[in-house]
């Protein structure tokens, strides 16, 4: 059956309060490895070169990523063409991504800016990714649902960490299940409300491959799997809630793969199309 793809661009506008990155002599392009920090943070800084402005982005993730400046209601600017400049940036980088300068002196240079990124997660050295390799039986018994958001929603799924996760809207109790076999590296059971934990209770399940998958906001007390436990596809992992973070009664599904020191996540796809599946509840015994 046709598998459901989730690839979507990802758009994040980030603010520009940080210090000022070093200034070359002649605008030329910062490029300066650095130390292993707090993963997930790409940032665009903005300062002052002479009369122009450089633009600099740090990304102190594990893995390189495409930055796209946007630059537009420009006056009396020059140095970036029609006003969009795209660039990969190597892991734990920073980059000079373009130098403003002014077209006539003695005039201000002004213009509206946004910056979005992604990642670009590579199995290969220097290859994108791509939504291949397994399949993901259905983490869920029961529906049909719908996806309430996608990769790369606003909401919550615009970090290198959940870009690529899905929320299915369901009932509280619905029955989750493993989309795929491995052993079962933590779990939470006893969380109430929205706190402590924005991922509310969950299990995370680690692969043969190195891959995890992790089922987040489930009903408190409903999980039946433990640490160190080995599980089947299909095996009742527990039932689905509306805990942590969470708007509404949902499953969190992601697949995520430790890349450097950053837990990044990946790609994926289910064995069939989530908006057509079948009540599978009502074929229980």
């Amino acid at each position: 059956m046709a598998s459901t793809r989730f690839i979507v661009s990802l758009a994040l506008l980030l603010s520009f309060s940080a210090p000022a990155l070093p200034v070359l002599a002649g605008g030329a392009i910062t490029n300066a490895t650095l130390p292993a920090g707090k993963p997930g943070n790409v940032r665009l800084f903005v300062n002052r070169v002479g009369s122009g402005k450089a633009m600099d982005v740090s990304n102190d993730t594990d893995v390189p990523v495409e930055v796209v400046l946007r630059l537009t209601r420009m006056v009396n600017v020059a140095g970036v063409g029609k006003g969009v400049v795209r660039k990969t940036v190597p892991a734990r980088t920073r980059v000079r991504i373009a130098t403003l300068r002014k077209r006539q002196p003695g005039y201000p240079l002004m213009f509206q800016q946004s910056f979005s990124y992604s990642l670009i997660y590579s199995p290969e050295p220097g290859k994108k990714g791509t939504v291949g390799g397994y399949a993901y039986a259905l983490p869920w018994k029961g529906g049909p649902f719908r996806i309430s958001q996608g990769a790369g929603g606003d909401y919550s799924h615009n970090s290198p960490k959940g870009r690529y996760a899905v929320d299915v809207a369901m009932p509280v109790g619905t029955p989750i299940v493993a989309a795929r076999a491995g052993t079962v590296l933590k779990v939470r059971n006893g969380q109430g409300g929205r706190l402590p934990d924005p991922a509310g209770n969950y299990v995370r399940i680690l692969h043969d491959d190195g891959t995890h998958s992790a089922y987040l906001h489930l009903k408190r007390g409903s999980v039946q799997v433990k640490a160190g436990q080995q599980v089947k596809a299909g095996t009742l992992l527990g039932q689905s809630g509306n805990t942590g973070r969470s708007t509404g009664p949902h499953l969190h599904f992601v697949v995520q793969k430790n890349i450097g020191d950053s837990l990044v996540s990946v790609p994926f796809r289910f064995t069939q199309p989530v908006e057509s599946l079948p009540n599978f509840a009502r074929r229980e015994p």
